[in-house]
């Protein structure tokens, strides 16, 4: 008898640990928010801002993009940004990009570069909002395209 009340207390508190693990940490419009507040933060007050929010509803679904992502360079997600860093690289620029998952923006902010590979973004500056900084990569692939990074936390 034990057993079998400790088995309906444990099944509904077990469903409740893996759903809050697939669950968004923010939503797309909170999202949206606190990244209007980091380019508010940007220091150069002459660049035309534009925001860039790389929202995924899951966990799940920010694996299954980075999968994506990580594949295929001229992803969805990568090829929007790409062309958005082409638009902007006649003139100055911030972008403020990010998102809960650091190892999603990353890699598709790392495509948009790569896919910008001849053309120079020295405009540009990207302020990278996530939970964690830059990877190493990233930060060679703006040095590359002769960008600036920036990175501020996501709170």
């Amino acid at each position: 008898m034990g057993l079998r009340v400790r088995r309906r207390l444990l099944a509904p508190l077990l469903c409740a640990v893996l759903s809050a693990g697939c669950v968004s940490p923010v939503t797309e419009d909170e999202l949206e928010r606190r990244l209007e507040e980091a380019a508010a933060s940007s220091s150069d007050l002459r660049a035309a801002r534009q925001i860039f929010p790389v929202h995924a509803p899951t966990r799940v679904v920010a694996l299954l993009l980075l999968s994506e992502a990580k594949s295929d360079p001229r992803s969805p997600l990568s090829l929007q940004l790409s062309r958005r860093f082409a638009t902007a690289s006649n003139r100055r620029t911030s972008f403020v990009v990010g998102g809960p998952y650091a190892d999603l923006c990353d890699q598709v902010v790392r495509n948009a570069f790569a896919l910008n590979r001849d053309r120079r973004l020295r405009d540009l500056t990207v302020i990278f909002v996530a939970p964690e900084p830059p990877s190493e990569e990233l930060r060679v692939a703006a040095s590359a395209a002769r960008a600036r990074l920036q990175h501020r936390p996501l709170r």
